[in-house]
Order: structure tokens, then C-alpha cells, then sequence
């Protein structure tokens, strides 16, 4: 009569066992090179200890089925379980390899545990796979199989080689059911408690967060779990980080973002030149080596910030991703830490947008870009942000050369030329967004000059970027034209962690006819910050982009800058760093109670203003 309750438990520490056998060994080897702290046995048993309860949950949640099901059948002898468990086994296994791979694999990448917004990629498979090679993804599929086997060949084993003697017996007295039954309550109520927690808020991944190293609170916090949290978070603004009153939050963050000013330094030598906003994908700092980056490789960035140009040496990312980037460039808009606005396509008309913007001063808007807009609802931002035209891969001839994200950068600076030509013939004023996407995994580029294929990668588009100024400086549309040149984001893959400033720190560079003279900005500013400095160059009020400060006017007196990661912030002013997880709600690195202070308020503002106005 009560085998089911010990095939229950049966069951519960098997699934607990695969995480701690196969799972999180899997993904600590893997992902060590991530780690910057030496491993050491205490430091692995510690993952294990802290991260057993995110396992026991989830293990709670697959056992719960198994767990009705054998009860059932023993009160009911005649309902045969097999195979509805046989069936549950395979679509367990499945799932559960596919979520524990793919969290492994795309931590090198991304540097955060998979979470709902990998649906948002997965929309487009194409988009998806295209930075790996063929090679990479058979071997991801391959893994995912050996996983599943693993799972379902010991789930089918409980199941029908050790649930057969449990279960065993004859049909039972009707006080026999009713024990069975309360017993099977009081089994469920049990996983309930482990799923739910005994405290008086449930359960969250912050149960397992135990360490100042990030990677180790990764390592511990079960993959399925973290999925399963953000599918039931992933759409709330309301009340999200609610750290204040809103008359405290607005005491703390008004002086923060001033929305008018004077401009103190007049960089450009007209108030209306044509403007060419050049995003260049992942343009960290450490690529330009008179920001402190490597030798050789930005070589055209530096000397064409010597030959005249504006470079802004302070500058950080407003986010980590390329849809959080576009955001904070061409609305200002602060990057969120758990999600991407340029999701909810029904707020993004309501985001102040610099083309839109300028589109009431008479200019022709266009966004180009040599890959697909319809990945990350890029498309529907460039449209909404007031972008008359849009070019992509689709527009352009077959025959350019490619790489997996799409055409080269080499092709599109000629295609921008052309365009530019064109519209200088036509008289038009005008204002063009560029996307580069060359620099990006897998790295594959025409050219070669240096051996590290990253090195290279950014060299070759550094290269293109550079012949496209020269070509630029000799043609009628180089004297009433504004180029700027500045990162979606910064660098990683397991080099810099998101949640670092080196990470965070990218230039931004202006250049063209239409710049008075060349100089170095060394103003700690925000990538949400050129909005409004460009708009107060041009005389414009900017006072609808509510997170865009213009550095160079006489309200610009609290200097800082503000960069978000998965579920986390850093907020650097000019005495140093702060880096927050908001999980665990304390500072990774970096503690001030100011600074967390600041930080903590621009959130609550952010979530609100997303929830109320947008």
C-alpha cells in the first residue's frame, strides 16, 4: 500500500541526482574559463550546497505527476500508468536536456542564465544559429540526445523496473484508499512546500545566490527553475522595483536628469547638418587603443579622432545587447535589467526617438542595416523610432558578400556612400542610421591582418570605416555632414563579464565637414546621453527625453553613468563603481550606499515611468 510513496521519493531523487550528476558538472566544466577565482573543492561543494535547493524544487515539480499517477493506480489496480509515464519520461527528458544544454552553451555568450527572453531569439532560427558553425550546432544536438537518454533511460527505469514490485497488490479496502489518498495529500502538500518555500515570501533564484562571483551563483541556480521564475515575470513593470516612495524616488533622481540647459561648448558649425549615426556592433573600448584597448586594432578610430575629430573617452553602454543599444542611442532610453522594451511593440511609438525628432525639422530619415530587421523586432523600433526608410539584407543584391548575419560591412559603407551621394544630388536633408554587424561571432571576414580572428574581425570594419571617411572627406557632401561613430555595446564572449565596466566602456566618436574643430571630451557620460548633447548642439529642446542628459550644457552637474546587466546595475561616478544584482539586492563589487541609493531610484523611475507612460 505504500509504494507509491516510496517510488515518490524514488523519483524526487532521481531527478535531484541528474542535476547534481550530469547538469552541474557539465556546465562548471564548460563555462570555467568564464570564472575569474580560482576553483577550489570548498568553493565546488558550495555551489552544490546552495544551489540544492533550486534542484530540489524543480525535481518537486516533475515528481508531481508521477506521484498521482501511482497513487491512482494503486487504488485503482486496473488503471495501467505505463505508458502515460512512459510518454511523461520522454517529453521530461526532452525538455530538460534541451533547457540544461542550451543554458550551458549560451552562457559563454551571454553570461546569464537562460531566461524567458530566449523565446524572443528563438522566433527567428535564423537568427538564432547564425554565429555558430554547422559543426557547433550537431554537437549541441548531440549533447541534448545523450542528456535526454540519460534522463529517460533511468526515469523508465524507476518506473517500470522498480514501481513494478512497489506497486504491486490487490485491489485495497475502502479505509485502504482512503490512506492512500490522505497520504498522497500530504506527499503533494510536501512538494508544494519545497516548490513554494516555508518563509513568508516564496521561493525566487535568490535562494541560491551565496557569492560575491557571479559565476558561482550562476553555476548553482538550476536552469530550469531560473526558466520557469522569468516566464512568470517577464511581462511586470507595475510595482517593479519598488525601493521608495514616489516622492523620495523623485527627490533622489530629479537632479539627476536635467532635460534643458545651455550648451557650454559649441562642437559643430552648423545647426543643421546631415547626420550619419554609424552603431558599430560591439565596439568596446579595449579595441581602441587610445582609450587604454589593444594595439593595432581600432587604428582608424584614432586617427580620425587626430585628424579633427570629437572623441568622448568616458562614455558607457546604457545595456548589454544590441536591442537594448539601439534603444538607449536613438531614444535615450535607459536599457532595463530583465527585459528589452523593443519586445512590447505597443510602447515603442510612445518612446521619445531622435529620427522622429528630427523628421519635424524636414529631415529624410533612413535605417540601414546588412542583416535581417525582423530579428529582435528591430523593424518595428526603426519604424516607430521614425525611420522613413528601411534597408536590410532582403533590399540588396544576392550577389554581395556574406557572412551568416548578413552582408559584409565592406559592401554596406559603399552602399552608405552611394546613398549618401544620392541624396547630397538631390538636395535632401537627411539622417541615416547604420548598423554594422561584421565584429559579431563567428568572427568570418574578407580580410586578414591579424591572427586573432576577433582582433581581425573589428580591424576589418575599423578598415572599412576608415576608407569610407576618406572617401567621405574628398566628396560635396563631406562639409555639412555629421558622422558619429559609437557601439551598440560593448565585448564579451567569457572575456569581460556583463556586469563589468570594462565590459560597459565604449567610444563614441564624431566626425565629418560639420565638426568646428577636433578635440577629447573626458566627460563621464551614458550612451543615452547623445540624444540630447546632439540635440542641444543643434539648437533642438530635448526635454521628451527624460533619461538624456546633455553633457556639454550648464545643468550637467551630477556626472555618472548608468549601465544595466541581466537583472543588475552599475552606477560609476566620479569616485568610483558600484555593481548591483538585484537578485540577491547587493553590491557584487564596488559598495556605496550613495551610489546604491542612485542606482536603486533610476530604477524604480525606469519600471514606472515604463508601467504609467509608455
Amino acid at each position: 500500500m505504500l509504494g507509491f510513496a516510496i517510488f515518490t521519493i524514488l523519483y524526487f531523487a532521481f531527478c535531484t541526482l541528474f542535476f547534481e550528476i550530469v547538469q552541474k558538472p557539465f556546465f562548471g566544466l564548460y563555462n570555467n574559463a568564464v570564472n575569474k577565482e580560482p576553483l577550489t573543492f570548498k568553493s565546488v561543494m558550495q555551489v552544490y550546497r546552495h544551489g540544492l535547493v533550486s534542484d530540489f524544487i524543480i525535481a518537486a515539480y516533475l515528481t508531481a505527476l508521477p506521484l498521482i499517477l501511482s497513487a491512482v493506480h494503486t487504488m485503482l489496480p486496473c488503471f495501467n500508468v505505463g505508458v502515460i509515464l512512459t510518454v511523461y519520461n520522454v517529453i521530461v527528458a526532452l525538455a530538460i536536456a534541451l533547457i540544461c544544454v542550451s543554458d550551458t552553451l549560451l552562457y559563454k555568450f551571454w553570461n546569464y542564465k537562460l531566461d524567458a527572453s530566449v523565446f524572443v531569439y528563438l522566433r527567428s532560427l535564423k537568427g538564432a544559429f547564425a554565429s555558430v558553425s554547422t559543426g557547433y550546432i550537431i554537437a549541441a544536438f548531440t549533447v541534448v540526445f545523450l542528456c535526454g537518454v540519460i534522463f529517460f533511460a533511468g526515469a523508465e527505469w524507476l518506473c517500470h523496473i522498480c514501481m513494478i514490485p512497489l506497486l504491486s497488490g490487490g485491489w485495497l479496502a475502502w479505509w485502504q484508499c482512503l490512506l492512500v489518498f490522505l497520504l498522497m495529500a500530504v506527499m503533494a502538500g510536501g512538494l508544494f512546500a519545497i516548490i513554494r518555500g516555508l518563509k513568508i515570501r516564496p521561493n525566487n533564484p535568490s535562494v541560491v545566490y551565496y557569492s560575491k562571483n557571479p559565476f558561482f551563483n550562476h553555476w548553482a541556480l538550476n536552469p530550469a527553475y531560473n526558466l520557469i521564475y522569468s516566464l512568470g515575470t517577464k511581462d511586470e513593470f507595475k510595482d517593479k522595483f519598488r525601493f521608495f516612495s514616489d516622492d523620495e524616488c523623485e527627490r533622489i533622481t530629479a537632479p539627476l536628469f536635467p532635460t534643458s540647459g545651455t550648451p557650454q561648448k559649441k562642437l559643430l558649425k552648423t545647426d543643421r547638418p546631415n547626420i550619419l549615426l554609424i552603431v558599430w556592433e560591439s565596439l568596446g573600448a579595449e579595441f581602441v587603443p587610445s582609450l587604454g584597448g589593444r594595439e593595432n586594432v581600432a587604428v582608424n578610430v584614432d586617427r580620425i579622432a587626430a585628424d579633427g575629430g570629437v572623441l568622448f573617452t568616458r562614455c558607457t553602454a546604457g545595456s548589454f545587447r544590441t536591442d537594448r543599444g539601439l534603444v538607449c542611442l536613438l531614444s535615450g532610453y535607459l536599457g532595463q535589467p530583465t527585459t528589452s522594451v523593443i519586445r512590447y511593440t505597443r510602447k515603442l511609438p510612445n518612446l521619445p526617438a531622435l529620427p522622429r525628432r528630427l523628421k519635424e525639422e524636414g529631415y529624410v530619415t533612413t535605417a540601414v542595416h546588412g542583416g535581417d530587421l525582423t530579428i529582435m523586432h528591430k523593424a518595428d523600433y526603426y519604424l516607430a523610432s521614425g525611420h522613413d526608410t528601411l534597408v536590410s539584407q532582403k533590399d540588396l543584391p544576392s550577389s554581395a558578400p556574406t557572412c551568416k548575419w548578413g552582408i559584409q560591412d565592406g559592401y554596406m559603407f559603399d552602399f552608405i556612400y552611394d546613398d549618401i551621394m544620392e541624396k547630397t544630388r538631390k538636395g535632401e536633408r537627411w539622417f541615416t542610421t547604420f548598423q554594422t554587424l561584421s565584429s559579431h561571432e563567428p568572427f568570418t571576414v574578407p580580410y586578414k591582418r591579424l591572427d586573432n580572428e576577433v582582433d581581425n574581425s573589428f580591424a576589418y570594419t575599423d578598415h572599412c570605416f576608415g576608407e569610407f571617411i576618406d572617401k567621405l572627406r574628398k566628396s560635396p557632401a563631406w562639409d555639412n555632414t555629421l558622422v558619429i561613430c559609437v557601439a551598440d555595446h560593448g565585448y564579451n564572449v567569457s572575456h569581460h563579464p556583463v556586469s563589468r565596466q570594462e565590459y560597459a566602456h565604449i567610444p563614441i566618436l564624431l566626425t565629418g565637414g560639420a565638426v568646428a574643430e577636433g578635440c577629447r571630451i573626458d566627460t563621464l557620460m551614458s550612451q543615452t546621453d547623445l540624444a540630447a548633447t546632439l540635440l542641444g548642439q543643434m539648437n533642438l529642446p530635448h526635454d521628451e527625453f527624460i533619461f538624456s542628459r546633455d553633457i556639454l550644457a550648464d545643468t550637467y552637474k551630477d556626472t555618472f553613468s548608468f549601465h544595466t546587466y541581466t537583472n543588475g546595475f552599475m552606477f560609476t561616478d566620479e569616485r568610483g563603481w558600484t555593481i548591483v544584482d538585484n537578485v540577491s539586492d547587493e553590491a557584487i563589487e564596488g559598495p556605496d550606499a550613495e551610489r546604491e541609493r542612485k542606482g536603486r531610484a533610476i530604477l524604480q523611475t525606469l519600471y514606472k515611468d515604463l508601467a504609467e507612460n509608455r
